[in-house]
């Protein structure tokens, strides 16, 4: 089984939030809340992960998670990963410590250096794609 890429084109909007018990912003006309929850069907059956069907319809849509941004060593020039927890990934682990449910985030402002670390609850909003996608990192 191969898992998809869960990638999220974040055009405009990166808002930090101080607390998580702080009340997000009213949703955009013509954008879906996603939660980290929603992406893989519960529990997991003997074929593995599979997609929720919200997720599967919301590929090309635009919409809008919370999380937080993967602190990198070295990351990809104009990409970030997006998780729904803090995390720190070591380049020199011989395995990545990655959660299934993770977004690879585009930055088209940044596509030519790297997007700095930002701490924090973080809210995105962007265009989703779901499938696979070669990543520069070497990630599929």
């Amino acid at each position: 089984m191969q898992i998809k890429n869960i990638s999220l084109l974040a055009i405009m909007c990166a808002l930090s939030l101080q607390a998580a018990s702080q009340k997000l912003p009213p949703l955009p006309r013509g954008v879906t809340e996603l939660k980290f929850s929603e992406f893989f069907v519960t529990p997991v059956g003997p074929r593995g992960l599979v997609l929720t069907e919200k997720l599967a319809g919301l590929d090309g849509k635009r919409v809008r998670i919370t999380g937080y941004m993967v602190e990198q060593e070295h990351g990809s020039p104009g990409k970030f990963l997006f998780s729904a927890f803090p995390l720190h990934l070591h380049e020199h682990d011989a395995a990545d410590d990655l959660p299934a449910a993770l977004v690879h985030v585009d930055v088209p402002t940044c596509q030519d250096r790297g997007v700095p670390h930002a701490r924090g609850l973080m809210v995105l909003t962007g265009t989703l794609r779901v499938g696979p996608q070669d990543e520069a990192d070497g990630r599929v």
